[in-house]
Formats: C-alpha cells, structure tokens, sequence
C-alpha cells in the first residue's frame, strides 16, 4: 500500500479539490485513489465526494452510492430543510462516500454547497472532492472552499494547450497548488508541462498509465500510482 503522508490522525483536516483541466483527465480516478489510500492508513474518517452532473463516475468506482448528492443536500441545507438519514455511503476501504446517478436538474445552492463542505472537513481527517472541470457552479464553489487544490490533465501536447487555456482565467490561488499530468501512453511534452507548472509555481507530478478500478483491485492501483499519491501527501502536509 503506497502514499506516504495520507495518514491522517485529526479533524478538522484539509479539503482537497481534484479538477480537471480537460475533459476525460482522471480527476475522478485520482480523487478515489486518494481517498482509498488515506481512508486505509488514517485513524480518522476520510470522505470523498463529488458535485454531481451529468458523469458522475465516482460512484462507480467507488462501488456504492449515498442516498443523496453533494447538490442535493445543498439545495436542502440552502433551503433550510433538515438532513434527515445518513449523508454517506461506506465503501470496502472504510471510505465516506456522497456521490451517486447521474443528474441533469440539480445543480447545488451556492451556499449549500460551501456549509455542506465546510461542515465535512470540520467531522474527517481528509475531504477530497472530485470537482469535475470547473463547468459548473458547484465545481467553481467546491474550489472555493478547498484548503490545497490538484490539477489533472493528459501528458499530451492539445491538454497542455487546453489546459493554459483555463489556467490563464485564474488568478494564482493563495493555497497550496499540485499539477497533475497522466500518461496516456505517449511521450510526455516534458517542457510545456514544466513551463505550465512554473507559471503557477505548483510542483508538478507525472502519473503512469494505471489500469481501470474494474480490471484490479483499487489498492494495487494506488501502489502504481505511488509517486503520485505521495506528492498529493506532499501537499496536503503544506
């Protein structure tokens, strides 16, 4: 079991925000990996969650869904309706989980979303919140709130390129920064990632090509994604 400084001992602990720079760059699968890996070495509870949307992937690798979204218990607390029931599902590595289906209407009360998220770090040694691409409002609001944030994008030419695209509209962020580049199986434009992460002064971290949750057990995944668990450790210690 791999990722040296994800153990997590006390609450409130640090708020992660896992964001893809592009369509289809792995912020899901590194926010799950994070979250096994912490939940298994920490003595604290852990917690991964997603905004919702139209993918929602998170459940599924997750293996269990919460009987409620991120978006639907903001629109609940913004509406000042108690949360009645468990707001998490428990998955086989002792994970909290709020994902579930797919959804097209409900989007997330702003300030729902910020009270929901702020109230989940307050309880787990470590919330990670897969915030999809920044397309939506809840994703930005997610951000937000997050203590140190992690950008993912392919080790591609056109993902470097799409991914200044969305960095130039961001002010550099007075917390902690990680940029995350995924092998797809080609040769990594080594000098655009470096200049990409220079310009945020972020460290920058280069993920293998890892295997899908469905072809092997998620814990041997995070052990070939272990230099990249162990910088996203770096971070959170920061």
């Amino acid at each position: 079991m791999s990722g040296p400084g994800l153990c997590f001992t006390q609450t409130p602990g640090p708020l992660l925000a896992v964001v893809g720079l592009c369509g289809g760059a792995g912020a899901s699968t590194i926010a799950y990996l994070t979250a096994a890996t912490a939940a298994v070495q920490s003595s604290v509870p852990v917690l991964v969650c997603d905004t919702g949307g139209p993918t929602a992937g998170l459940a599924v690798y997750a293996g269990v869904k919460a009987c409620r979204t991120l978006a639907d218990a903001a629109e609940l607390v913004a509406g000042t309706e108690p949360l009645t029931g468990s707001l998490f599902a428990i998955d086989e590595h002792g994970v909290r989980v709020i994902a579930g289906d797919p959804q097209f209407t409900v989007h997330g009360e702003k300030d729902g979303v910020q009270r929901v998220l702020k109230d989940a770090r307050q309880a787990h040694g470590l919330t990670v919140v897969d915030g999809g691409t920044l397309a939506r409002a809840s994703d930005q609001t997610a951000m937000g709130v997050a203590t140190h944030v992690a950008w993912v994008l392919p080790a591609s030419e056109s993902a470097v390129a799409r991914a200044r695209r969305v960095l130039d509209r961001i002010a550099s962020l007075s917390r902690p920064e990680l940029l995350v580049a995924r092998s797809d199986g080609r040769k990594a434009p080594i000098g655009a990632l470096r200049d990409l992460a220079e310009d945020r002064r972020a460290p920058l971290v280069l993920m293998p090509e890892v295997r899908d949750f469905l072809d092997m057990p998620v814990l041997a995944i995070a052990d070939e994604a272990a230099l990249t668990l162990q910088a996203i450790g770096g971070l959170l210690q920061r």
